[in-house]
């Protein structure tokens, strides 16, 4: 009898051990699957992988490597990438405060992180357009800059797709002379010139 009752107690214990056992897995599951649809999970890049490419396919629109994919080359493997969301609501300056030439004039695709770094290496620290992309980190990527004015153009035709446009003027990082740059308005998507005084909208861009 006293073995019987004893067995039936360390019964009851083990029964008890395997139900927490299982009830902390479940606990466990609970918790991952509700942090993988809060959050998505990330890759070896630390990239989210919500709406991001699955299958290998670039298509604008889509999230990719940090933001929005605005442009994609012949390749189908590189392209340009668009920020979220736009930065200086209110509009800042292409200038630092004073007029110098800085010889970023290139207008083409492909070369508004080269336009970029001119500006901020001889501009120096402030608040101005270019500076704002370069110190943007955002989405684990920390090498945006002010697209280019071919560049930037093509973030206007993708608009749509890209989203968080407003209809404003937004500055490229492409230099026309001393006092000008060229600016887009997202209103009708004209470029023009403008003095570099001006404050317009930015959106920030980095390539992959």
């Amino acid at each position: 009898m006293k073995f019987f009752v004893s067995l039936q107690k360390n019964n009851h214990k083990l029964n008890c051990i395997v139900m927490r056992k299982n009830y902390l897995f479940l606990m466990q599951i609970f918790v991952f699957l509700s942090l993988f649809f809060a959050f998505g999970f990330t890759n070896d890049n630390g990239d989210s992988s919500r709406g991001a490419v699955q299958d290998g396919e670039l298509k604008i629109g889509q999230f990719y490597q940090g933001g929005i994919i605005a442009y994609i080359d012949a390749t189908g493997k590189h392209g340009l990438i668009a920020a979220p969301g736009d930065m200086a609501l209110d509009g800042i300056q292409w200038d630092n405060g004073s007029y110098i030439e800085i010889g970023a004039t290139s207008t083409r695709i492909g070369t508004g992180k080269s336009n970029a770094a001119r500006i901020v290496a001889a501009q120096g620290e402030g608040a101005y357009a270019a500076k704002l992309c370069d110190d943007l980190v955002l989405n684990g990527y920390d090498d945006w800059f002010l697209p280019s004015r071919d560049e930037l153009n093509e973030l206007y035709k993708n608009r749509d797709l890209i989203g968080g446009f407003d209809k404003a003027k937004y500055w490229s990082s492409s230099e026309n002379a001393t006092n000008a740059a060229w600016g887009q308005s997202f209103d009708g998507g004209s470029q023009n010139l403008y003095f570099k005084d001006s404050s317009f909208r930015v959106r920030a861009a980095r390539a992959f």
